[in-house]
């Protein structure tokens, strides 16, 4: 919730207002909206011009729906005369001022950025859901974690919300500066990995831990960087920060460590949760060995908050996974079998991470562990070795694998070069770019996985986000 004044004061300089309303000063936004299809009456909607749609083109049947205000570049003449229209050069600089503004009206609440090459979403979820459980908690919509999603999460924040869990992306070295800077610094910072993500605009894994390390180079010494111990490049961050350090994970440097693990794959996993000699035993249902390392983070973040031991462990054994991170469900794979909806997003570590999870679940004997995946995108020059090693580290993992795309024959090589037998390897070649090729392939896949799958069998599916793999799920 916002102010019209919160956009006045941040963009003095640069608003004209067009049009009025009784009381129009006063005017409170419920949120701010880019997506003309979720404004409500009480919003704001900030009309984008992107490269394949002009969001001012919405104007004028947002305003005669009973939208509050556009925040635009150009003023709509299709509109009643009172409908208030704020002008401005750039909107999304004008929004990320607002959002400055209305964050600095509101200083108690303490605001905790996550990033990390993978697990941001997932963990943003757990920590929000464990210091949710004792105090009013905001926390990024979905994924908006960039220069236009972040201040449209903050443009939320209400006056009872104690903390704020923001997921903050990144995708080239400084933006993350940028974003603290142009509009707020966290209070806390939770970094989870640094792995291959982005590298087509990063260039190396090296400038990937530059730019999260931003994140926690920006905390003042009052702040706090939590840490993933485990991850060695994250571990190391520890010298780049003024804040003070907690650190999460299964090593004995940890502050707050699991311990006496006892994983079950997809099913979840036991384990003690120790912290500062006290210890809780945790049943997770979070899949996966990353499923415990993302519960960790959550009990850094609560123990931050001084949240009770028991309250902490209650609400992990809560958790589950996030839409298409990981969900099991049983039954909707082929011919009955038990999918693994892992369509989000993709990395080699997450692939590998993934496929262990596989193998590391029971199954009937007469069962079979299968890896479906599109081919990764934005990796530029490293894309032949991140596909290679993928492959490579996934074998032995997985007893079939099934790729999508031009560059996924490279999964396949590096799965051979990995001892996978080649008569268990299937790909589809298409063109990531040729989007009716991309849904004919999957169409392919689906039929090809009707015909061989058993009902005792589990399916991993999983791709980059421009793959779109959730598609091939509906097909089953």
């Amino acid at each position: 919730m916002f102010e019209l004044q919160d956009i006045i004061s941040g963009n003095q300089e640069s608003l004209t207002i067009h049009g009025s309303i009784p009381g129009t000063r006063d005017l409170v936004f419920q949120s701010a909206q880019h997506d003309s299809r979720q404004c409500g009456p009480n919003d704001l909607f900030v009309a984008i011009a992107g490269a394949r749609v002009d969001g001012h083109r919405f104007i004028p049947d947002l305003a005669g729906a009973g939208v509050a205000a556009a925040l635009c570049t150009v003023p709509s003449d299709d509109v009643p005369e009172k409908f208030l229209q704020l002008v401005v050069p750039d909107v999304v600089k004008a929004l990320q001022a607002t959002a400055r503004a209305r964050v600095q009206r509101q200083r108690e609440t303490i605001k905790i950025g996550i990033t990390g090459s993978s697990g941001k979403t997932t963990t943003k979820e757990a920590i929000a859901a464990v210091l949710g459980s004792v105090a009013p908690t905001l926390k990024t919509y979905a994924s908006y974690n960039n220069e236009l999603g972040y201040p449209l999460t903050l443009l939320r924040l209400e006056d009872e919300h104690r903390y704020a869990v923001l997921e903050m992306g990144a995708e080239w070295v400084g933006e993350l500066r940028g974003l603290c800077e142009t509009i707020a610094s966290p209070d806390w910072s939770v970094i989870t990995t640094v792995g291959a993500a982005h590298l087509k605009h990063f260039g190396s894994v090296e400038n990937v831990a530059i730019a999260k390390s931003e994140l926690v180079q920006v905390l003042s010494p009052e702040g706090i960087a939590i840490l993933n111990y485990d991850d060695p490049v994250v571990r190391a961050m520890n010298e780049k920060t003024r804040a003070r350090v907690i650190y999460y994970g299964r090593g004995e440097g940890a502050t707050v460590r699991a311990c006496d693990i006892e994983e079950r794959g997809l099913f979840g996993s036991k384990f003690t949760l120790r912290v500062e000699g006290q210890e809780m035993q945790v049943d997770l249902r979070l899949p996966g060995s990353h499923g415990i390392t993302t519960a960790l983070a959550a009990a850094a973040a609560g123990y931050a908050a001084n949240i009770p031991l028991t309250k902490i462990c209650e609400t992990l054994e809560n958790l589950g996974p996030v839409l298409h991170r990981g969900e099991v469900k049983t039954g909707a794979g082929p011919n009955g079998s038990i999918l693994i909806d892992d369509t989000y997003n993709s990395i080699r570590q997450s692939i590998i991470a993934m496929t262990q999870t596989l193998k590391a679940t029971p199954i009937a004997p007469q069962g079979r562990r299968w890896a479906v995946l599109g081919e990764l995108l934005e990796q530029g020059e490293h894309t032949m070795y991140e596909h290679v090693e993928s492959g490579r580290g996934l074998a032995g993992n997985v007893d079939h694998l099934v790729v999508l795309g031009d560059f996924a024959r490279y999964f396949v090589e590096g799965a051979i070069q990995g001892g996978m037998p080649a008569e268990q390897i299937h790909l589809f070649s298409v063109d990531p770019a040729n989007s009716i090729e991309v849904e004919e392939g999957k169409r392919q896949i689906a039929q090809f996985l009707k015909e061989h799958v058993r009902p005792e069998d589990l399916i991993l599916v999983k791709g980059s986000r421009g793959v779109r793999m959730e598609t091939l799920l509906s097909l089953f």
